[in-house]
């Protein structure tokens, strides 16, 4: 037992390489990509009306946010197979498994694409009480929507690059989107370089722009360089009927985890509009800063999801467990670290937003205050369902405890705190709290039992 304890705090030398090789550069696309969302709240902010424009953008993105984690779960429940299949060194099962994925994604953003451009305000009349923001909003959303069809195929190359061993490629390309984004909303919203000055249009655009560039930049190096990705338009065929069923079987899970996940956001979103633009604004404010602070956090979290992934479709039982040990440790510890970090600079972070009400920057201080207080207990949940049990093919488990919990514990929560105590923003922010609790008490003796670990490589009757 001690020989056991005293691997998962001195790691081998080749064992560190690997997860700061893959954790690096998505840790690094994620600062980058949080420090654009900064960048587009402030330049949104300064159009100097009232946060009309940053309460616009911000809950028009919360329909974005519900697009992008269905589009997760599609996309994360394809990679779990992607790293075992890449551990098997088995190509042919990747390609299976992509054109099964891109089939779920491009179908969901069909329909959210539709949504958006085809009812906008209805859409936005669930997350904005009327006024000048809410009519920001649906122009902004009808714009955004034509992004969705690109994301829909950029997510399946970039988690494949990423998980088969490329992950600074994934990085360029989400940087070079970012940096696009950047230069289209600098010139678009305010008019700069004889562009006209379109506000909120412009940002959009600027959006659009940047997932056309992603998507270049991944699916270029994929097919230039014949990377294990670079599926051909034969093997885009329907796979056999088991293979597609075990498929359906793991992700589907992950899918309906991260709708059940995304729409309890979106239900938080709905209550606090209800507390009108200031409290929007505060939680928006705390979600981009949340961002940034946490990325090396997320870069540990998809980089266990990749090691144990590529150690169960090895064969390795012992060495996925180990690896799942060392990296909760180590999560643990970051997140710790940033818990600190944040309540530290809380003040200096929030006058970079000095252009929004004072109302809005005070609930926000205090948001940071119980987010930092919070961080461990919701990380410890996010690397133990999304890191190591999704990676091990335990989906319906998680699917329960994750997707179950929003809905049983924290939206009735939330919406007792919001229509029955009529707290303020603070303290309905505190109420989505409670639920982390629950997946601690559920979460800890499933990693613990060991049952999460499935070999997905032989699904459809294949060998492991």
């Amino acid at each position: 037992m001690k020989e056991s304890t005293k691997k998962i705090f001195h790691w081998e030398r080749d064992f560190g390489k690997k997860m700061i090789r893959i954790a690096l550069p998505i840790a690094l696309q994620n600062l980058v990509a949080a420090s654009a969302h900064i960048v587009d709240g402030l330049m949104v902010a300064g159009l100097q009306d009232n946060g009309a424009s940053y309460a616009a953008v911000t809950q028009a993105g919360r329909y974005s946010f519900l697009f992008q984690l269905f589009l997760f779960g599609a996309a994360s429940g394809t990679s779990i197979f992607i790293s075992q299949f890449w551990g098997k060194k088995d190509k042919e099962g990747i390609h299976k498994v992509m054109s099964l994925c891109l089939r779920i994604t491009l179908g969901l953003a069909l329909l959210f694409c539709l949504g958006a451009v085809l009812i906008p305000r209805q859409i936005m009349t669930l997350f904005l009480e009327d006024g000048p923001s809410r009519g920001l909003a649906v122009e902004y959303l009808s714009i955004v929507g034509f992004s969705y069809l690109l994301s829909g195929m950029d997510i399946v190359f970039s988690n494949t690059l990423r998980a088969t061993g490329k992950p600074a490629v994934a990085m360029a390309g989400g940087i070079a989107g970012i940096l696009t984004n950047t230069f289209f909303n600098y010139v678009l919203i305010y008019g700069h370089m004889g562009f006209p000055a379109m506000g909120v249009k412009g940002a959009a655009i600027g959006t659009v722009a940047a997932a056309a560039v992603s998507l270049l930049v991944n699916m270029g190096y994929t097919y230039l360089k014949r990377q294990p990705g670079a599926i051909r338009m034969s093997q885009l065929k329907m796979p056999d009927n088991r293979f597609s069923l075990d498929y359906i079987k793991r992700v589907l899970p992950v899918v309906i985890n991260e709708g059940l996940w995304s729409l309890g956001m979106t239900a938080y979103s709905i209550f606090y509009g209800m507390r009108g633009d200031d409290a929007v604004n505060a939680v928006g404010v705390y979600n981009n800063i949340d961002q940034l602070m946490t990325v090396l956090v997320f870069g540990a979290v998809n980089a266990t999801a990749i090691l144990i992934g590529n150690r169960i479709g090895a064969g390795d039982r012992e060495g996925a467990i180990l690896t799942s040990r060392r990296m909760l440790f180590a999560t643990e510890c970051l997140s710790v670290f940033t818990a600190l970090m944040l309540f530290a600079f809380r003040y200096p972070i929030l006058s970079l937003f000095s252009n929004l009400s004072s109302q809005t920057l005070k609930d926000a201080a205090t948001i940071i205050v119980l987010a930092a207080c919070a961080m461990p207990f919701r990380h410890f949940n996010t690397i133990n369902i999304v890191g190591v049990l999704r990676a091990g093919g335990d989906t319906i488990f998680s699917m329960a405890m994750d997707g179950g919990s929003i809905w049983v514990i924290g939206v009735p929560c939330v919406a007792i705190a919001t229509l029955v105590f009529g707290l303020p923003i603070t303290g309905i922010y505190a109420a989505t709290f409670i639920e982390e609790g629950f997946k601690i008490c559920m979460g800890l003796p499933r990693f613990l039992s060991g049952k999460w670990i499935n070999n997905l490589t032989t699904i459809g009757g294949r060998e492991g």
